[in-house]
């Protein structure tokens, strides 16, 4: 009995031993001693949350929610007081070279990212000024149209004022990407004028299918709640070139196509199986002939 209390003992510190170790996270004295080189701004906050979105928010989920990844250890929330525990220096050190579940990000994030992705977390400090304030999206829409012979998109953006009324939204970036099968390519930005209105042009290097046509996809970040525009078969892009294997009314068309090892392969592999299948049929007369003889 007592042995078996030993066994079941040991088993239940071998297993705790991953979750008392990611409790504790230690960072060398000069890391942990270094310094943001950006500055904390809002610009550089909004960078931040972008990176945070796209590379951290799976695990460690929304801020101030205390929603993470079920993982062990389980990732801590951005905003808690154990994570503004640590310094500049120690964060960006525990983000670049990761530990247990969490990969390390010097390999895959460049270090401005990384700094900025600090600043945004440091967004979150109680000695600090939030310069980002999570609120709700601001109801919007977009109206676009394509002007197909001087290759440009012309929006249009509005907002939903306090007493229902739309509103021209000034001042803000706009998104332009090409709709594709697996997901919208981005092409660029537009920055709304002080009537709401932008035009974009489409970059000439824009490849389009066979015949130069794209669908033209128009949209706000998440700070407005606005449906995006979908402008269909616009064309306003570069033709894709499409090798042509076959041409029609054209026998072996596909021969400059080819490489000739693989062309005279192909001949000497047919040209081996029909003898081989002569060489049978030869042999199967020649038995018929040896039996009505015999």
């Amino acid at each position: 009995m007592k042995r078996t209390t030993i066994y079941i003992s040991g088993l239940l510190l071998l297993f705790a031993a991953p979750l008392l170790m990611g409790q504790d996270w230690p960072v060398p004295a000069e890391d942990a001693a270094m310094e943001n080189p950006t500055a904390y701004t809002l610009q550089n906050v909004k960078s931040g949350r972008s990176v945070y979105t796209s590379n951290c928010k799976s695990c460690h989920g929304d801020p101030g929610k205390n929603n993470p990844l079920a993982l062990v250890p389980l990732p801590v929330d951005i905003t808690s007081e154990r994570m503004q525990a640590n310094t500049e220096g120690a964060l960006f050190y525990k983000i670049s070279n990761g530990k247990g579940v969490m990969p390390p990000f010097h390999s895959t994030l460049s270090e401005e990212d990384r700094w900025m992705l600090v600043n945004f977390i440091k967004n979150y400090s109680p000695d600090r000024e939030a310069l980002w304030i999570e609120a709700p999206p601001i109801k919007a829409q977009l109206l676009a149209s394509v002007s197909q012979e001087e290759g440009s998109v012309e929006i249009l953006a509005e907002y939903e004022g306090e007493n229902g009324e739309y509103l021209s939204l000034t001042g803000v970036p706009v998104s332009i990407s090409s709709s594709k099968a697996f997901g919208n390519i981005p092409i660029g930005q537009a920055v709304t004028n002080n009537i709401g209105r932008a035009e974009f042009i489409i970059p000439e290097d824009v490849i389009g299918d066979e015949e130069g046509y794209i669908s033209v996809v128009v949209s706000l970040d998440d700070n407005y709640e606005a449906q995006e525009v979908t402008l269909e078969k616009a064309l306003v892009g570069k033709p894709k070139q499409v090798p042509r294997l076959i041409q029609p009314e054209v026998l072996w068309s596909t021969n400059e196509n080819v490489s000739t090892w693989l062309l005279l392969s192909y001949i000497l592999a047919a040209g081996g199986s029909w003898f081989v299948i002569g060489y049978v049929v030869f042999q199967i007369i020649k038995i018929k002939r040896y039996s009505k003889t015999s």
